[in-house]
C-alpha cells in the first residue's frame, strides 16, 4: 500500500488526543501486570518448577522486549489507534491478515475482560460472600463501561492509578520476600535453591514450552501502547523512552518477583489462598498485608478489564475505519468516544455472568486459555510488519526520514520474535488439553475466514449496486 494511503485515511480520525505522557507510561507499564502474574503464576510453578518458571518468564519477557522495539518503530512512524491491525493492512499484501488478526485480537480482549471480571468478582465475593459472583461481575462491568463512555482521559486517569497500585505492590512484595529469605537463612544457615526433589525441571525441560500460554498471557497487554499512541499528545517524543524503559522494567519486575517467590514458595505447595503472593504475606505473619494484597489483585483484575475495553473498542474502531468491520463502529461522539463499540463489547463481556452456572475458578482458566495464543499471533504480526517496513525503507520505497525510532539488530530481532512465537504456539498443542485448544483455534479461525469472504463479497456487491 502506498505511503500516501497509509498516512491519509479516507475517513478522518476523530478520536481525541487526550492521553498525557504519564498516562502512556503507566498504561504500558501496568498493562501487562495483571491477574496473569498475581493469580496465574501458581500454574507454571507447579508444572515446570521454580527454575523452569523463571526461565519461561525470562524467555517470554525477552520476546516481549523484541516485539516492543519493533512496535516502537512502527508506532513512531505511524501513530494509529488500530496499531498492528492497521499496520498489517499497510505492509502485508493480502487484507485477510489484517482482518483475521483484528477480529482475533478483538475477541481475545473481550474474553480476557470476562476472565478479569470473573477474577475480580471472586476476590470481592471472598470479602462479602452474600452477593453472588456473577452480580459482582455485572456491577464492575457497568462502572467500567461508564468510565469509558465519559472520555479517553477518564480511562487514562483511572489506569494511571490502577497501574501505580500494582507497581508499588510488586516492589513491596519483593522487599518482603527478600526479608523472609534473610530470616530463613539466619535460622537455618542454608541458602534456598530452585532445585526440587525431582530435579531442576521436575517434568522435563521441554515442559517449559507447554506452559508458555499462561506465561505469555502475563505479558500480553504491553502492546496496548501501540493503540494508545494514536490518542497521545506527542507520541514521537515520548514513545521511544517509554518503550525501551518499560520493557526492561517489566522484565525486572517479573523475573525478580518470581525469583523471590520461587525461593520462598516450596514446589508442590498446596494452599487455600487465591494467590501465592498472599501465601507469602501470610507466611511472614503480616496478615493485614495479605488483605492489602487481595485489594491489589482486585485492582489488577479491574485494571486489566479496563484496558480490555479500551483495546477492543479501538481495534473495532480501526477495523471500521479500514472497512473491515461495520461502518457504524467508526462513529464517535463529540468527546471522541466510540460509543457503539464500547457498548457492543460490554454486552459480549456478559459471558462472565456464566459464573452462575460454571465454577468461577474453572471459568477463569477456560477464558485465559482461549486468549493466550492470540497475543503470540499479534506479536508475530508486529514483527512481520516491522520487517516489511524496514525492508521498504532500505529499498527506497519509503523515505528514511519516516524512522523516528530505530529498533536494533534488523532483521534478526523480528525474525527471532516470529520464530519463537511460532514455537510457543505449537508447543502448547502438545500440552494438557492441547488438542482441545488446537481444535478450538482451528474452528475460530475458520469462522473468521468464512466471515471475511462473506463480508468482502457483500461489500463488493454493495459497491457494484451503487456504481450502477
Amino acid at each position: 500500500m502506498a505511503t500516501s494511503e497509509s498516512q491519509e485515511s479516507p475517513y478522518p480520525s476523530t478520536l481525541k488526543k487526550n492521553l498525557k505522557n504519564r498516562h502512556l507510561l503507566m498504561i504500558s507499564l501496568g498493562g501487562s501486570i495483571g491477574t496473569g502474574l498475581f493469580i496465574g503464576i501458581a500454574a507454571p510453578l507447579n508444572t515446570v518448577g521454580p527454575l523452569g518458571t523463571i526461565l519461561a518468564y525470562l524467555m517470554a519477557g525477552s520476546i516481549m522486549l523484541s516485539t516492543m522495539l519493533c512496535l516502537g518503530e512502527l508506532s513512531c512512524a505511524f501513530p494509529h489507534a488500530g496499531s498492528f491491525q492497521h499496520y498489517a493492512l499497510m505492509f502485508i499484501p493480502n487484507p485477510i491478515w489484517s482482518y483475521t488478526i483484528g477480529w482475533l485480537y478483538w475477541l481475545s480482549w473481550v474474553l480476557s475482560m470476562a476472565a478479569d471480571l470473573t477474577a475480580a468478582s471472586i476476590i470481592a465475593h471472598q470479602v462479602l460472600s452474600s452477593i453472588p459472583i456473577y452480580l459482582y461481575s455485572l456491577l464492575i462491568l457497568i462502572v467500567l463501561t461508564s468510565v469509558h463512555l465519559t472520555s479517553v482521559r477518564a480511562f487514562g486517569e483511572s489506569e494511571y492509578w490502577f497501574s501505580t497500585i500494582k507497581v508499588l505492590a510488586i516492589i513491596a512484595f519483593i522487599g518482603v520476600g527478600i526479608y523472609l529469605l534473610y530470616q530463613q537463612y539466619l535460622q537455618t544457615h542454608i541458602l534456598p535453591t530452585f532445585k526440587t526433589e525431582n530435579g531442576w525441571f521436575p517434568n522435563g525441560f521441554l515442559s517449559i514450552f507447554v506452559c508458555m500460554t499462561i506465561v505469555t498471557y502475563s505479558f500480553q497487554g504491553v502492546e496496548l501502547i501501540g493503540s494508545a499512541a494514536g490518542e497521545a499528545q506527542s507520541p514521537q517524543a515520548v514513545l521511544p523512552k517509554i518503550i525501551t524503559g518499560v520493557a526492561f522494567r517489566i522484565i525486572l519486575f517479573y523475573v525478580l518477583a518470581i525469583a523471590v517467590l520461587a525461593l520462598v514458595y516450596p514446589y508442590g505447595t498446596e494452599h487455600n489462598e487465591i494467590s501465592p503472593f498472599v501465601w507469602v504475606f501470610n507466611k511472614v505473619g503480616i496478615t493485614f498485608a495479605s488483605y492489602v494484597m487481595l485489594f491489589v489483585i482486585f485492582c489488577a483484575a479491574i485494571s486489566a478489564a479496563n484496558s480490555a475495553i479500551y483495546a477492543s473498542s479501538r481495534m473495532l474502531w480501526s477495523m471500521a475505519q479500514d472497512n473491515l468491520a461495520p461502518k457504524s463502529f467508526s462513529k464517535v461522539n463529540k468527546r471522541g468516544v466510540p460509543i457503539k463499540g464500547i457498548l457492543f463489547i460490554s454486552i459480549i463481556a456478559l459471558v462472565s455472568l456464566f459464573s452462575k452456572y460454571i465454577a468461577a475458578e474453572k471459568l477463569y482458566i477456560y477464558l485465559v486459555a482461549s486468549t493466550g495464543q492470540v497475543g503470540c499471533f499479534a506479536w508475530i504480526i508486529i514483527a512481520w510488519c516491522q520487517y516489511q517496513f524496514r525492508k521498504g525503507i532500505n529499498s527506497g520505497k519509503y523515505p528514511k526520514e519516516m524512522i523516528k525510532f530505530k529498533s536494533p539488530l534488523f532483521p534478526w530481532l523480528a525474525a527471532i520474535s516470529i520464530v519463537v512465537n511460532i514455537i510457543i504456539i505449537v508447543g502448547v498443542w502438545f500440552g494438557e488439553s492441547g488438542h482441545f485448544i488446537l481444535l478450538s483455534e482451528i474452528i475460530l479461525v475458520l469462522i473468521i475466514l468464512v466471515s471475511y469472504f462473506f463480508y468482502t463479497s457483500k461489500n463488493l456487491t454493495t459497491k457494484s449496486n451503487h456504481s450502477n
